[in-house]
């Protein structure tokens, strides 16, 4: 930097402790300022600033680190008046030196620096929240301050930046093209941190800044309850009064907005249930008052949930636009500050897919244990709120026990609680279980499921031995029609979750599965959950396993009656057999269609030629990479399998199979030259010109078709470009 950014006069009247001198100083500085921005030079001014601080607020003398501040706020002033947009640009260099002054031993630097950051603010109002997070780091180094006048300075300068944030917010509120310079996402980041002390008087300080948070966003910060609730649940705990009741007014603060906001987010309120339970089951006395709150907010959130299954129960029988219902609704429009969609208010009002529904159904099993145990607890006011709790609880599984919700999850908690010590919590446990055993009357069930989780971990980890024992076990325990798509459920999941061994597991246990039970059925189940549950997140799981499927299907004598159903689909006679068979093809293809090889085996399998072959032209409209090209040439490996000796022989009826023709042509030409396109150029050569002439006549001998070739090929290509989409997203995110 150029020693003379700063003319040496401007300096000299600086140092001078003459106040005309000072003031003259001043003034040329402000016309040197005016001069480099009026030019456009914002680097020169960052430099000024620098060297403001280098000869002034970093120097040992506390007259000249005083000139300084006051020379900053000279450049501050002129900027903001006269360039705001560059003032913008400069507020880290205008504040920064200042902020390091707050570090120095002497009392007065201190005060000085204090006060300065307080008339920068009042000069730069709102802007000067570009660099909010500093300050307030800054703020909480000196929190502790002991000196007067220092304390009474910080908290007037406290109170201008919570006037300056509530500013800010309004002015995001009501004037939304208006530049915002606070950043609420980043202060709550920097918040959560810091709610992590035990000191008090920092505890205090926050708690004060959350309370001007919560007030200037009109009670709106559910979305970040996740970031903030534990700091606030601890603070219970403190052994000072003012700090342990400023954070129990703030609990119930927040709680009130539950019933409001608790259908915005599914994810914040699994975030915040995961907080209370972690709260509940935390050990120590000092916690008591923290688990008695946390009992409570969970109770908030089971008595929203049941008032909403009430008001789903009052729309079917009509009574959606029932008074109170209507009040809830305009209470919900007028509380919220954030953007509210027309799906999230149906999601809200209409019950049946809501946040909350979800949020409770998947954490039920999370939920009841810490209640069954603190319905032990030493203290009575807990055990009473556990057994609120417990009591709520059972009757929103009462309430939604015939609307398919399964509880299965939680018999393990149940069991394991079955077995506890404490008489209060091993009772309730057996309430539990008894209405359980009410809804699934049998009498396997709570054993069954127990070895079912257990199996299937099993699974994920042991050698191919002891595999096909633990697929005797599930394939019994799938006999059972309320088991089936359970173990199907599970084996997928598995699957997923350990797909380094997909391809070594797989096809041993889909085979077991075809062999002990019905293979129709296993592929129907399969094929269904794949695209029920992975067709919008992992598509290369499902073309993975769907290769699994069609290895089996072309190879192993289990699935030979599944064979033989789509070698019929062409030749059946009998119309209601037809279209059964029909609809065999059609559900599997939906599925198949995310592999290319397989969905061409599945159409060559069933002699549905046409369609193949379109297929097979379709690969002009996408980039066949190496990974396409092996596929198609493992697909020629199969095609000279016994299972295709059919095809096979058809080639010498080219006249009846034209597209049969063209399908093996078309996959000769994708190829390169090499093993594979040599074997299916070998097996072609016999057919001469004139049969490879009579390809390109209009001649359409094939049998009659009863597919729509043309839905079914749009169904491939949109599967097709739903995969490209997904792995250019996933590529995106790795």
């Amino acid at each position: 930097m150029d020693d003379n950014v700063v003319p040496q006069n401007i300096i000299k009247l600086l140092y001078d402790k003459s106040q005309d001198k000072k003031q003259q100083g001043c003034q040329q500085l402000r016309s040197l300022v005016c001069s480099c921005a009026a030019s456009g030079k914002e680097l020169l001014i960052k430099q000024i600033i620098e060297t403001l601080k280098i000869k002034f607020t970093s120097s040992s003398q506390l007259y000249l680190k005083r000139q300084g501040m006051f020379a900053i706020q000279t450049v501050a002033e002129i900027l903001v008046k006269e360039y705001p947009q560059l003032a913008e640009r400069c507020v880290k260099d205008l504040t920064q030196p200042i902020l390091e002054c707050l570090n120095d031993k002497e009392d007065k630097a201190r005060q000085y620096a204090v006060e300065c950051l307080l008339q920068l603010t009042k000069i730069m109002k709102t802007m000067i929240l570009l660099n909010f997070n500093e300050i307030f780091e800054y703020q909480l180094g000196r929190s502790a301050e002991q000196d007067n006048q220092i304390v009474q300075a910080m908290l007037l300068l406290d109170a201008q930046l919570k006037t300056q944030v509530q500013i800010a917010v309004q002015e995001k509120l009501y004037e939304p093209g208006k530049p915002c310079y606070f950043n609420l996402n980043s202060f709550m980041t920097q918040l959560q941190s810091k709610l992590k002390t035990r000191v008090t008087y920092v505890r205090q300080f926050l708690l004060g800044w959350i309370k001007v948070l919560n007030q200037c966003h009109n009670n709106d910060l559910y979305i970040y309850f996740p970031m903030i609730l534990e700091g606030i649940f601890m603070m219970l705990g403190e052994s000072n009064k003012e700090v342990r009741n400023g954070a129990d007014v703030q609990a119930n603060e927040f709680m009130k907005q539950v019933e409001i906001k608790v259908n915005m987010d599914q994810k914040v309120n699994e975030q915040i249930i995961e907080i209370l339970l972690k709260i509940c089951q935390m050990k120590g006395n000092q916690n008591n008052y923290a688990k008695l709150n946390s009992l409570l907010w969970i109770f908030e959130y089971l008595r929203v949930f049941q008032q909403e299954l009430e008001e789903e129960q009052k729309g079917k029988l009509g009574l959606q636009h029932s008074p109170s219902n209507v009040l809830k609704q305009e209470e919900y429009m007028r509380s919220n500050t954030s953007p509210i969609s027309k799906n999230q208010i149906q999601s809200y009002f209409g019950g049946f897919e809501s946040p909350l529904r979800k949020t409770i159904l998947n954490s039920l099993s999370q939920i009841l244990g810490p209640i069954l145990i603190l319905l032990s607890h030493e203290e009575e006011e807990i055990r009473k709120a556990a057994q609120k709790t417990n009591e709520l609880l059972l009757k929103v599984m009462d309430r939604v026990k015939n609307q398919s919700v399964e509880f299965m999850n939680i018999v393990p908690t149940i069991k394991e609680m079955l077995t506890d010590k404490k008489s209060n919590t091993a009772e309730s446990a057996l309430i539990w279980m008894k209405h359980l055993l009410e809804i699934y009357s049998e009498s396997l069930f709570p054993t069954i499921e127990d070895i079912l989780t257990k199996l299937i971990d099993k699974l994920a980890d042991s050698e191919s031995a002891i595999v096909q024992n633990i697929m005797d076990v599930l394939a019994n325990i799938s006999m059972h029609n309320q088991y089936f798509e359970i173990v199907i459920d599970k084996i997928l999941m598995m699957l997923h979750k350990n797909q380094d061994q997909q391809e070594k597991k797989g096809d041993q246990i889909f085979k077991k599965l075809c062999s002990l039970l019905n293979p129709q059925q296993v592929y129907f189940t399969i094929t269904a959950k794949l695209l029920e549950i992975y067709s919008d997140n992992d598509v290369l799981f499902i073309s993975n396993t769907v290769q699994a499927l069609t290895n089996l299907l072309i190879s192993e004598k289990e699935l030979q009656s599944l064979r033989n159903i789509l070698r019929n689909l062409k030749h059946e006679k009998d119309e209601k057999q037809r279209q059964h068979n029909q609809e065999i093809f059609e559900t599997l293809y939906r599925t198949f269609c995310y592999n290319s090889m397989s969905v061409i085996t599945l159409c060559l399998l069933s002699e549905e030629y046409e369609l193949a072959y379109n297929i097979i032209i379709s690969f002009s409209e996408v980039e066949v990479n190496q990974y396409i090209l092996l596929e198609i040439a493992q697909l020629i490996n199969v095609l000279e399998t016994p299972v295709f000796i059919f095809l096979r022989l058809q080639l010498l009826e080219y006249d009846s199979h034209p597209f049969l023709m063209k399908c093996l042509f078309g996959l000769m030409m994708l190829l390169p030259q090499g093993p594979a396109f040599n074997t299916l150029r070998h097996r072609l050569k016999n057919v001469s010109n004139a049969q490879i002439q009579s390809l390109q006549q209009d001649k359409k001998m094939e049998t009659e078709e009863f597919l729509d070739i043309q839905k079914l090929l749009t169904q491939f290509r949109d599967i097709r470009l739903q995969c490209i989409n997904q792995e250019s997203k996933q590529k995106d995110l790795n």
